[in-house]
Order: C-alpha cells, then sequence, then structure tokens
C-alpha cells in the first residue's frame, strides 16, 4: 500500500528525472483571469439559437440540424443554476509537472494527475495535488504508460496498464485519506486500455471486436458483457447502473455512433444515436450523455435514444464535464459553466493559448470545477 509518508522520496526522485529528461519543448504557461458574467448571461461571442430540428437522412444519421451556440436544456434537469464562486472566480494552480496527457481526477482533499515525460521508455508517472493548493507529490514513475482514473461516484480508481516494480497493482483503489491500495485478484492477461467502472465492477473493450467484458472490483474472472461490434473501431466504454455505453467509429463513413445494452451479458448493443465525424469526451448524467467531437461540437441526447442536440459548435478543447445542474467546456478561451435548465451560461475564467486540444480535460466534483493543460493542474472553487 501506498500511503502519505512516500511522497518525499517520489518528490526528491521524479525532481532529479525531470532535470536529467526533461522534453526539448517548452510550454508557456497558462495565465487565467476570472470573468464572470453571471449564469443568466449568454456566453461570450455566443448568439441565440432557435429550437432545433430533427433531419433522418438516409443513411440513417440523427442529429439536430441547428447548429446555434448554446441551445436551453428543459427545465426538469435543475431546480436552479445560481452563478458559481459567489460571484467572484478565482483560478487556483494545484500542480506542475511536464507531459500531463490523461484525465484528471478529483478524490478526497485531493486531484490525482498523470502523464509521460517522453513515451521513448518507461518515464510516465502520477501524483496527487491537494486541491487547496501548495502541495503536490508524485506518487509512481517509471511506468510504462500513464495510469488511467475511473470513479463510480463512491469509489476512485487508478488502472495501471504495467505496473512492473511500483508497488501498484493493475486496478488501485484512490481513498479519500490519500492512500492507495492495490486490489488483489485482477486478472492482467486482459486488455485494460479502455475501461470503465461502477459500483461492483470494472469494464474493459476489446478492442479486437469491440466486446465489453467485466471482473468484479474485489478480483476474479472476466465475465462477457456485450456481443462484438462488426466494421467498427472502439474508442470508449461507459457506464451507469443499469447499461453500457459504447463508441465507436467506422472511418469509412467518417461517422461516430454511441452503443448501449444492458449490463445483463452478453448483451447485444444496440445504436443510441450517430453523428458525422468522432466523438471524443462523453459524460453522463441519470438522463443524458453529453459529448464532444473533433470539429468543436458540444452534443446531448437522451439516454432512451432519439436524435443528438447540438449545444455548442465553438468547443477548443475538446472536453466536456457535468454535474446536476452544469456542463462545462471551454468556448474558445473561455472556461464555461452552462446551465442544463435553460439558465445561460457563465464564464469562469479565460485561458490563453497554447491550450490542449486534447479531450478529456475537464473534472468536476461537489467542490470545484478542475482542468489541465501540458504542464499545469488547475482549478476553481465553486
Amino acid at each position: 500500500m501506498i500511503t502519505k509518508k512516500h511522497e518525499d522520496g517520489f518528490r526528491s526522485s521524479h525532481t532529479k528525472a525531470l532535470a536529467s529528461r526533461e522534453l526539448s519543448r517548452s510550454v508557456s504557461g497558462l495565465f487565467l483571469a476570472a470573468v464572470l458574467t453571471g449564469c443568466g448571461a449568454g456566453v461570450e461571442g455566443a448568439e441565440p439559437s432557435d429550437i432545433p430540428t430533427t433531419a433522418r437522412s438516409a443513411d440513417g444519421l440523427e442529429l439536430a440540424t441547428n447548429p446555434g451556440e448554446v441551445l436551453p436544456a428543459p427545465s426538469a434537469f435543475a431546480p436552479s443554476c445560481t452563478p458559481l464562486c459567489s460571484g467572484s472566480c478565482t483560478p487556483v494552480q494545484l500542480a506542475q509537472a511536464s507531459g500531463l496527457d490523461k484525465p484528471i481526477l478529483p478524490v478526497g482533499e485531493n486531484v490525482y494527475f498523470s502523464g509521460a515525460i517522453t513515451y521513448e521508455a518507461s518515464y510516465s508517472f502520477f501524483g496527487r495535488a491537494s486541491k487547496q493548493g501548495g502541495s503536490s507529490a508524485l506518487l509512481a514513475q517509471g511506468l510504462q504508460r500513464p495510469p488511467t482514473f475511473l470513479s463510480n461516484g463512491t469509489s476512485a480508481y487508478a488502472v495501471v496498464r504495467s505496473p512492473g516494480n511500483s508497488g501498484l497493482g493493475y486496478l488501485n483503489e484512490l481513498k479519500p485519506d490519500g492512500s492507495i491500495t492495490p486490489v488483489s485478484g485482477i486478472d492482467g492477461s486482459r486488455s485494460i486500455s479502455i475501461t470503465a467502472v461502477d459500483a461492483t465492477n470494472l469494464y474493459s473493450l476489446a478492442l479486437g471486436d469491440n466486446s465489453v467484458w467485466s471482473t468484479p472490483l474485489t478480483g476474479g474472472t472476466w465475465t462477457q458483457v456485450t456481443r462484438p461490434i462488426a466494421n467498427a473501431a472502439g474508442r470508449s466504454v461507459h457506464v451507469d447502473s443499469t447499461s453500457v455505453y459504447i463508441v465507436t467509429d467506422d472511418v469509412a463513413k467518417n461517422q461516430s455512433t454511441v452503443w448501449k445494452a444492458l449490463k445483463r451479458g452478453p448483451a447485444t448493443a444496440t445504436k443510441l444515436v450517430t453523428i458525422p465525424g468522432s466523438i471524443v469526451s462523453l459524460s453522463l448524467d441519470e438522463t443524458d450523455l453529453y459529448f464532444a467531437d473533433r470539429t468543436g461540437g458540444i452534443f446531448r441526447t437522451s439516454k432512451s435514444g432519439g436524435a443528438a442536440t447540438r449545444l455548442a459548435n465553438t468547443a477548443a478543447d475538446l472536453s466536456i464535464a457535468v454535474d446536476a445542474e452544469r456542463y462545462y467546456w471551454f468556448n474558445g478561451a473561455a472556461l464555461t459553466a452552462t446551465c442544463k435548465n435553460g439558465g445561460g451560461s457563465q464564464v469562469l475564467a479565460t485561458v490563453s493559448p497554447p491550450q490542449t486540444s486534447t479531450p478529456e480535460i475537464i473534472s468536476v466534483d461537489g467542490e470545484g470545477v478542475y482542468w489541465r493543460n501540458y504542464s499545469q493542474v488547475w482549478k476553481i472553487a465553486k
């Protein structure tokens, strides 16, 4: 088990590693200015939209035809949407570590991050930073690949594809007190490069045939959850209390599909929605899926099926996160919180280039909004 007492050793060894293996490229710092417009105000640079209509083309694509910037969502999603930060948002830098390239995850009093100095050798690492700022440390380095972080809303985990002699397992529980406990009995013979987690199981998407498999979080054998999906390239897998959601690309047709299947496996996945291009980031709440594509579009679709509604077309970083009241995204240089109930948008901060232009760099919990660039982790307290 890795505990807080190991941090000083990791911090010292990582400092030496960075000094000897620093990348030649340099990334300018992230400069932020808090900008608050109020949740009833529109996004800077956005224009009002008409009510979207639905088009069903010959190839079966379903997409709201209106490409407006920000569309109101049904008022049933949230009872209120008061401005965040009590009217004054102040970004705080939590960590500095070159090579950040995975989604970050807030857990307890910390935010976990991972990355790689270079992929030419085992120079990947992961660490954590205090949510309050002023304290960060690397917890492991010398890994072949950066860990992927997962959460089921109650518990959180780090998936490590090649633990080596790091003291980590394939699956490691990240506890609110900062301790890290490897989960024993997880079979690492199956690919765990694309994963998701619920209250009881770890899920993995098999890239060979796009089938989904699961294994208990307490350790055990892998069981098939969904049947293969033919003629597609698997991109991500997501779960809720009843269903599995799989994102695939059809490169030949230049389209991306979200599939849905019940967890009673092996189940046949059915198409939930298809859009042109490629879906690169997806988040879900109780009733809907929110996702971004490579063209800068932000979309919402019901878990029950139907057309995808385009919420915006100016997303600069291909990331979207949701909580009970809002979805969070980058509208150009503006980190933006948009009310699901149609109450408008609030610019939390402006971010100077260069930006990462990579998916899933925003995370959110009840305390704050978190994001990263190539070398820094930031927070805005709600």
